[in-house]
């Protein structure tokens, strides 16, 4: 058997067993890529507030206490989302997972969001984060609402099938001979042809040109599958001789004075008793690459650790930084973005040209095989 035909099979029998998972990440990943976009739309109500002239925001600790009270004590708070940006709301959220749950609604043991004005302390809505339409397209992404061990399992394993497909389908895309006529065929979209040829121009030519940035999208999407971008256990832990806590407040404020560009603060609440205080300081709205991380102990209020991974000189360090960045394309900016949602259309429908295609020539030689004497 030629290459040619057993790379063929491959790519045949690879797309036919991860044809579906493929065409549900490719429709979440451009569902979700504009996610942001839509939430400061259709939840206004909730992102944004009134900035109140010469009035200064409450104070972090105020609002926590706020936050647990209208959370309930049974919830754990575990992250603020804390915005710089005067006409924004303060996110506080409480969530626990069950990692060995099967399906998408043993999951969660509870995912609450509380958003407050920060100038008033006023709570402007509570909600079931688990419920909400972008955390199941998230979860419908990430590992197909089957939970952390077998969905993300399929999913795991249907991209590194994405991925040899694209490199087959370039093989297999590879014209025989480089000249004008052969080349134009493989480069261009017949679109007044009849519906087969039309087919086969989508999977083929699309495939094509969307290859790199699939790969791209694709193995950034494999380093966290495989826990590439986990970061190693850090040795920096609190003094736990000490019972008092700091105040959250005085964190901030170092935090700020550090990074006074920040356009807006995760702030992470420890669960262990020797656990830090763990801020990231992102230094803008629409990426996450570039980003201060702090660590600070949770009784005495001291700085512990610091770094700016994308300015790190380790190559390794800057690709953790920028992974998410590359898998979404928010590196690029909005025409990023938008190339990535583009791209992952085309993800979504070669697994649909790629099955009518396996059809249509079955069909083809079930009728040779029939009027054959």
């Amino acid at each position: 058997m030629k290459i040619k035909k057993l790379i063929t099979q491959l790519h045949l029998w690879l797309g036919l067993a991860s044809g579906l998972v493929v065409f549900i990440l490719g429709l979440t990943g451009a569902i979700y890529a504009f996610s942001n976009e839509i939430k400061d739309v259709i939840y206004k109500d909730r992102r944004f507030v009134s900035a109140v002239p010469h009035r200064e925001k409450l104070p972090l600790d105020t609002l926590l206490e706020i936050a647990r009270k209208s959370l309930g004590k049974e919830h754990r708070i575990t992250r603020a989302e804390i915005s710089q940006d005067p006409t924004r709301s303060f996110m506080f959220r409480a969530f626990k997972i069950n990692k060995k749950a099967t399906g998408y609604w043993n999951y969660y043991d509870y995912y609450l969001k509380v958003y407050l004005d920060p100038y008033t302390g006023k709570v402007i809505f509570m909600e079931d984060a688990s419920q909400e339409f972008f955390t199941v397209v998230l979860a419908l992404h990430m590992n197909l609402l089957l939970g952390e061990g077998l969905g993300h399992f399929i999913v795991k394993w249907s991209t590194v099938c994405f991925v040899i497909l694209l490199l087959s389908g370039l093989v297999l895309w590879w014209p025989k001979k480089w000249k004008h006529k052969q080349l134009k065929k493989s480069l261009t979209i017949k679109w007044n042809s009849k519906f087969k040829r039309l087919n086969y121009d989508l999977h083929n030519v699309l495939g094509f040109y969307a290859m790199l940035l699939l790969l791209i999208i694709a193995l950034t999407g494999l380093a966290w599958s495989f826990d590439l971008t986990t970061e190693a256990k850090s040795k920096v832990l609190s003094d736990t001789t000490l019972s008092t806590k700091a105040s959250a407040d005085d964190i901030l404020k170092q935090a700020l004075h550090q990074a006074p560009k920040t356009a807006y603060f995760l702030y992470n609440f420890p669960a262990a008793k020797s656990g830090t205080v763990n801020l990231s300081a992102y230094q803008h709205h629409h990426h996450l690459y570039d980003r201060m991380q702090y660590r600070f102990d949770q009784y005495n209020g001291k700085l512990l650790q610091s770094a700016r991974p994308v300015a790190s000189s380790k190559i390794t360090t800057k690709l953790i930084a920028l992974n998410y960045d590359l898998h979404t394309g928010t590196a690029f900016g909005l025409v990023g973005k938008l190339v990535a949602f583009i791209v992952s259309l085309i993800a979504a429908a070669l697994p649909v040209t790629g099955l009518i295609i396996w059809l249509k020539k079955g069909k083809k030689m079930e009728k040779k095989q029939l009027t054959q004497p």
